[in-house]
């Protein structure tokens, strides 16, 4: 599988950033409501491959390791806040000028608290990459002028990283699954905790409910969190075997799927430089392949 498993990552990326402007936008099964469920999905889903590919380091129980996977709970569960509340308000091209810089972000903040990810070939192809992507979407009408939600997702810029950083430290002692299992279930918590005591308490929030919700909104849900735990397990494969920089490289073709998926299901015309900017991208990728000596 190798290589395979953060190519497959991004594709699954792309795959779920449709379905889950559908839930959310077209569907309107509200935010909160579809961060409570899919995080519960996300759990159970992981906790049934668990027996078949979960492995836990008994040294994981240490409270250094407890503290660490607690931090990676929190920023996980602030970003993923900002994540889908932006996706729920914004349309796609607007909230994906943003969230295409979360690569840039991710190579730097890796290559400073990473030693291992120091390599300057991979480096500066994760640079190219990144800038390749961004370029690919600005347009004269499409600028960079923030409101609210993309002001949210700027905090999102950060945190994501982060987690990247404590995830690629935990995961000597974690199997990728394992650790995404207990990270769900933590986030899971959270989430339920928040929204249902904290949130109507503190800020006036409705209480959580899913009277609104059909079958349909259930099993859209479902599916997308089944296309999550494949894409986060392969992404931690990845970080534990290729390096967090390397695996964001590749992971840097999920916006491009994005948008090849927009034309196939939605039938919008591909426009020439999103084409130049997948073979930059490619490109980029089999740079940092050969860099790194494989």
């Amino acid at each position: 599988m190798s290589i395979l498993m953060p190519l497959l990552a991004a594709v699954y990326s792309a795959i779920g950033v449709i379905l889950n402007k559908i839930a959310l936008s077209y569907q309107k099964v509200g935010h909160r409501q579809f961060l409570v469920f899919l995080f519960f999905s996300l759990f159970f889903l992981s906790a049934i491959l668990y027996p078949f590919l979960g492995t836990i380091d008994p040294r994981a129980f240490t409270s250094d390791y407890l503290f660490l996977l607690f931090l990676i709970i929190i920023i996980a569960s602030i970003y993923n806040i900002l994540f889908y509340h932006a996706l729920e308000k914004e349309k796609i091209i607007e909230w994906q000028l943003v969230i295409m810089l979360t690569p840039l972000s991710t190579i730097i903040i890796a290559s400073i608290f990473l030693r291992a990810e120091r390599n300057l070939g991979v480096f500066l192809a994760g640079i190219v990459a990144s800038v390749a992507l961004f370029a690919s979407h600005l347009n004269r009408r499409h600028h960079l002028n923030f409101d609210v939600f993309q002001k949210g997702l700027l905090l999102y810029l950060i945190l994501y990283p982060l987690e990247a950083v404590l995830v690629k430290e935990l995961l000597f002692l974690y199997s990728p699954l394992a650790l995404y299992m207990v990270r769900t279930l933590g986030v899971f918590i959270v989430l339920f905790i928040w929204y249902l005591f904290l949130a109507p308490y503190i800020k006036g929030e409705p209480k959580l409910t899913f009277s609104n919700w059909r079958a349909k909104n259930y099993k859209l849900c479902f599916v997308i969190a089944l296309l999550a735990v494949l894409q986060m397990v392969f992404t931690y494969y990845g970080y534990k075997h290729f390096g967090v920089v390397f695996t964001t490289i590749v992971l840097t073709l999920g916006p491009i799927l994005t948008y090849i998926a927009d034309v196939i299901i939605l039938k919008e015309r591909l426009k020439k430089r999103i084409v130049l900017a997948a073979i930059v991208i490619l490109a980029c990728v089999v740079y940092a392949n050969i860099a790194l000596g494989r």
